[in-house]
Parts: structure tokens; sequence; C-alpha cells
């Protein structure tokens, strides 16, 4: 069986990169180069953050963050997981 996730991921622009954080998930965090770097490896930590996770222990997927920092723009992470 496959399952649709979608979260919600904050990217920080910065001078040296991209840092990623996903407002939902305490500690799903990763980082890239590039928009494009950071938006797979965005993608890669959502999965391994949530395969193996119980279903009915995932939070559910909050709206679009209110987002405080000019330097942050979200995007909507999406990942197919497979139970």
């Amino acid at each position: 069986m496959i399952r649709i996730y979608k979260y919600y991921a904050i990217f920080n622009f910065a001078d040296d990169g991209i840092n990623v954080s996903f407002p939902d998930l305490p500690g799903c965090l990763t980082y890239g180069h590039t928009l494009e770097d950071a938006l797979i490896m965005a993608k890669d930590a959502l999965g391994l953050y949530l395969d193996g996770e119980p279903v009915e222990e995932l939070p559910t997927s909050q709206t679009m963050p209110q987002l405080s920092n000019p330097n942050d723009k979200a995007y909507l992470i999406e990942v197919n997981i497979h139970y």
C-alpha cells in the first residue's frame, strides 16, 4: 500500500546555502547549496523521517506556515511512503 504525505517546509535562504526545516516535524532538518538541491534534500529528509513511523502517530500537516523572516519561503513537499 502507498500513502502520499504532504508537509510544508520552510526554506531559509542564507549566504552559504538553504536551510530547510519542517514546522510540523520536530528534528526534520536538511540543507542544500541551491534551490534544486534543497528541494531534493527536503523530499529525502521527509521520506526518511516518515518511513517506518506508525501512521496513527504521524502529525497532521498544518496550513501554510506564517513567515516572519524575509529570507524564508514555504514549499509543500510531497512523498510517497510504501507500507
